[in-house]
């Protein structure tokens, strides 16, 4: 058992390693061939039955002529069947009827009594074989008897029926005839299945390499990718695009292919943009160092401004670190994801910027409002909205927050923002000429363009027709029935 088993799990396996084009069309010519098999099967029983039952038939029809004849007839049967040629039995009413001797219409037939031998046609040589089942049956004790026995080098299809009188028939018919025409439907039968299994197999493997050309397709894609890094591969769907799964499935590689290629792409530019933004702060601080080791050369005022001008190199170096950091952080999982008080959230933001700001007088109107999202990137992206808003006023003037409904929008009453660069100001790295003389990494606001974008919603920028910038940061919320069904 344990090795037949190890054989099927063999098999199983080397199954298993079989292309999936393979596998499908042994799959579909397996399911066709027992389809077949039992529709030949079910054909060669229904002819059996028909040949069995015409030798039936036969058999019944000459069971019962005897059984009329023994009924109107006044002679002894055993005479009847001693006679040669036609056998010639009076009726009740007087009319002589003909009936043919028994070989003319069956091969074997003899008469049973309870005792004595049975009597069969002068011309029949051979004798039925008789056990206490056909003498019960001449009895009168027992029903007709039919079964199916080898005689003489063939098989027969033997039934005793009762004559009644102490008297009962056997009767015999050859199966051979039958049995050679069940041999050929059999054999035209399994031709005929096999074709159809062999049709069967090569429409199935028609079939699935048509149907799996595009699965073999995204191999080659996946596959050239990986060899090669090339995102930029496409497969072309064809009119199969909104047909089918597979036609779905090539529309959802492609749409695959370009976000892993957009992402690569930004992240590549992220990299190099990076790269260039720290060659300046990193240039600065090798020349103060530099001057570090000749400080003695230098007076006290000097000195206080090199170190301030080294920490301060130290201050933009970590600000652009961390803020390259955070943009290529990316989306957060789902279960970073809380609910919370979208108005709380700025206004704890709007404390802190006073703190950092003393100069600048910060304006809050906030109007209650809840949001899914999470906490530590919108407060991020809050508190650069702040920022921006205070370097743009010069570090000092009037900042006013403001959250209706989904949107929080900050405006300064500083310069506003050159047309030009209003649809670049959440560029990474991009700052405006006017600005380039203040600190900063031109992330900031960078930052608040993908924590809206990870977050489902947007921003904007726009100038205000009494001065100042107005920032938009729209975000979708949450309406109370939304978290609480009792609310």
């Amino acid at each position: 058992m344990t090795r037949r088993a190890a054989a099927v799990g063999t098999a199983w396996r080397r199954l298993r390693r079989l292309k999936l084009r393979t596998r499908i069309t042994l799959a579909a010519t397996f399911a066709v061939a027992i389809g077949i098999g039992a529709g030949v099967t079910f054909a060669y029983l229904v002819v059996r039955s028909e040949l069995y039952g015409n030798i039936d038939r036969q058999l019944d029809r000459q069971v019962t002529n005897m059984q009329r004849m023994a009924h109107n007839a006044n002679t002894n049967l055993e005479k009847i069947f001693s006679q040669r040629g036609p056998i010639i039995a009076p009726t009740k009413g007087g009319t002589l009827i003909g009936i043919k001797r028994f070989g003319d219409s069956v091969n074997y037939l003899q008469i049973l009594r309870p005792s004595g031998p049975p009597q069969r046609p002068p011309d029949q040589t051979a004798a039925l074989p008789v056990d206490a089942r056909d003498l019960a049956v001449a009895a009168g004790t027992a029903p007709e008897l039919r079964r199916t026995i080898s005689f003489e080098g063939a098989d027969v299809r033997l039934v005793t029926a009762s004559l009644g009188n102490g008297y009962a028939v056997q009767e015999a018919l050859p199966m051979t005839d039958a049995e050679n025409q069940l041999g050929h439907v059999a054999a035209e039968l399994l031709a005929a299945g096999l074709i159809g299994i062999l049709l069967a197999a090569g429409l199935g493997w028609w079939v699935t390499r048509t149907a799996l050309r595009p699965v073999g397709q995204l191999t080659e894609a996946a596959e050239r990718v990986a060899a090669t890094r090339d995102l930029a591969h496409r497969i072309d769907p064809g009119d199969r695009a909104d047909r089918d799964e597979l036609g779905r499935l090539a529309v959802s590689f492609n749409a695959m292919l370009s976000a892993v290629q957009d992402s690569t792409d930004r992240q590549r530019q992220l990299v190099a943009d990076a790269s260039h933004e720290l060659r300046t702060p990193l240039t600065s601080l090798r020349t103060n160092v530099e001057v570090l080791g000749k400080i003695e050369l230098l007076d006290q005022d000097d000195r206080e401004r090199l170190i301030a001008s080294v920490l301060a190199g130290i201050d933009d170096l970590t600000a652009l670190v961390a803020d390259t950091v955070e943009l290529a952080r990316g989306e957060e999982p789902v279960a970073a994801v809380e609910l919370l008080s979208w108005d709380s959230l700025t206004a704890h933001v709007v404390e802190r910027a006073r703190l950092h700001w003393p100069g600048v007088e910060f304006a809050a109107d906030l109007a209650p409002a809840l949001l899914a999202g999470v906490p530590d990137r919108i407060q991020r992206a809050v508190a650069n909205l702040l920022d921006n808003a205070a370097k743009f006023s010069g570090g000092a003037g009037r900042v006013e927050v403001t959250l209706a409904g989904d949107t929080l929008m900050v405006r300064d009453h500083g310069p506003g923002i050159p047309e030009g660069d209003l649809p670049h100001v959440f560029d990474r790295f991009y700052r405006a000429a006017s600005m380039r003389d203040r600190p900063g990494s031109g992330l900031g606001l960078a930052i608040v363009a993908q924590v809206a974008e990870s977050h489902g919603g947007s921003v904007s920028a726009a100038n205000h027709p009494d001065g100042g910038a107005v920032l938009s940061l729209r975000l979708p919320g949450v309406r109370p029935a939304d978290d609480d069904p009792a609310a």
